[in-house]
This record gives C-alpha cells, structure tokens and sequence, in this order.
C-alpha cells in the first residue's frame, strides 16, 4: 500500500507545482499593473480570499487530516490521510491504474479523478493555497519593508529600525563547498565563485552583485533549496532588497518579478544543466 500511495503521492505533487505556478504568474503579472498601495490592497483582498477558501476545504475531515502537512512531500502516507478513508475509498486508491494518469487530463479538467481518486481535485487545492498563502505573507512583507536603496539615504539610528531580509540558511562549511561546486559546475554566474562567495550570498553580504548566466537557471537553484525547506520560501524578495544578482540579458539588478517569471518558465521549461543541480542539491541533503 505505502509504495502505491507514493507513487500517487508523485501524481499529486505534479498537479500541485502546476497549479501554483500558475497562480505565481497570476499574481506577478496583476502587481505589474499596480502601485505600491494598490499592491498592498490587492494582496490582502486575495489573503482573505485563500484564508475563506481553506477554511471551506477544511470542512471535509479527510482534507483536514492534511493541515500540519503541507510542506511534506509524502503528505499522503505521512499524515493520517489514508487511515481516514472509508474501505471503498481506500479500495480506489490501492487498485488505482497509475499509467492511465494524464497531466494534460488534469489541466484541462481538474476533477476529472476524483471519482478514481476520492478527494483529489480537493487535495491538491488545499496544499496549493496552503503554499500560496504563504507567498502571499512574504509579498505583503516585502512591501511594507523599507528596500536598501531607501536605507542608504537613512541616519545610522533609522537604518538598525529596518527589517534586513535574510534567506534564514543554516549552511556548514561543508555544504558551502558543495553549493560551490553546483553553482560553478552548473555555470549559474559569468565567473567562477569561491566557497567565500558563496557564503557571502547566503548571508546577504556580498560586496557587490553577481552577473547571472541564465535566470532560469538562478531561479531553479533556489526553488531547489527551497523545495527542500533549506532557504526561506521568500528567497525572491531576499534578492531583490539585498541586490545579489545582475540580469543576464542586460545586466540589471534582478527583480522579485524577474524571478518570480523565471521560477515559473522552470515548471515546464527545465533549465540547461538542471540535472547538475540535482545532483549537488541530493548530495548536499545528505550533510
């Protein structure tokens, strides 16, 4: 039973970056219309929008089994999900025919195996609001926190009142060389870093910001750590207010929109070398 639910588990999780990518992008472009205030409208608006959504999916007992569990990647087996299904629901799942399962089905038709799959369509809803609310704390967060730019016109007394965002990394010295071996490896900057580089990215102290080859390629490192629960989910904003990265088409400093765009072209379009990335990011989970 474990190995089939994992396996379904992997159907889930494709159905889920799906769909919050596309709510990333639905965001992004809207904000690119708004000004700052109207941001911030927008943004709680569509946070009590999300909020009264799972509070409606919650109702279902079965859906509400998952709420500590969202960030899991094996929320299915992990959590009591399984041991609350009725014996004909359970029977659904254990015989479900996993070579029949279509993503393009699902996109075109999200409850289209809810009657093989009790509850998917609400699964997979449930966790992507449950990671959307999130992105959108650290948006309203974002906007309400003084960028550096502003900080350099401060006094030194206003300057220790702003919030420095940091990526909340706990890196050892070890696993900084292994983050350095994947970036130079994968060539995710025009030059080569050292070990010192790299830490001075994760603690946002570069002396000055790094020239990208490839956003996408930037932006898969990090959805990477991140997916890992090894860096903030609000890693975007992070580079942004600190100005770590030049573009790599005109080299200016990279936006949170910039890498919001990238991260979502990531989903569907694998960067160049991404398998590079994979490698470094398993070994380094392994420290």
């Amino acid at each position: 039973m474990e190995s089939v639910i994992k396996e379904i588990q992997g159907k889930v999780n494709e159905c889920i970056q799906y769909d919050l990518a596309a709510l990333q992008e639905s965001l992004s472009l809207k904000l690119q219309y708004l000004d700052t205030e109207q941001r911030k409208s927008f943004l709680h608006q569509e946070l009590f929008r999300v909020t009264d959504m799972l509070v409606l999916l919650r109702k279902n007992k079965a859906i509400d089994f998952l709420f500590e569990y969202t960030d899991n990647p094996d929320f299915l087996w992990d959590s009591t999900f399984i041991e609350c299904l009725v014996p004909g629901e359970k029977k659904k799942y254990q015989n479900f025919n996993l070579s029949s399962f279509d993503l393009n089905q699902y996109k075109a038709q999200n409850h289209f195996y809810d009657e093989n799959l009790p509850y998917f369509s609400q699964i997979v809803q449930f966790v992507v609001y449950s990671k959307y609310i999130h992105l959108l704390k650290n948006d309203l967060e974002f906007y309400q926190t003084p960028s550096l730019v502003n900080v350099k016109n401060l006094s030194q007394t206003e300057e220790k009142l702003v919030i420095k965002k940091t990526f909340e990394s706990n890196f050892d010295k070890q696993q900084i060389e292994i983050l350095t071996c994947c970036i130079n490896e994968a060539r995710i900057f025009t030059e080569s870093v050292s070990s010192e580089t790299v830490n001075q990215i994760f603690e946002c102290k570069l002396s000055k910001p790094l020239r990208v080859k490839n956003n996408r390629r930037l932006a898969y490192f990090f959805v990477s750590l991140d997916d890992r629960s090894l860096i903030t989910h609000n890693w975007q904003s992070v580079c942004e207010i600190n100005q770590l990265f030049l573009s790599s088409l005109k080299g200016k400093a990279l936006k949170q929109t910039d890498l919001s765009t990238a991260t979502n072209e990531c989903w569907d379009f694998p960067p160049k070398d991404s398998t590079i990335i994979d490698k470094y990011i398993k070994e380094l989970k392994k420290h």
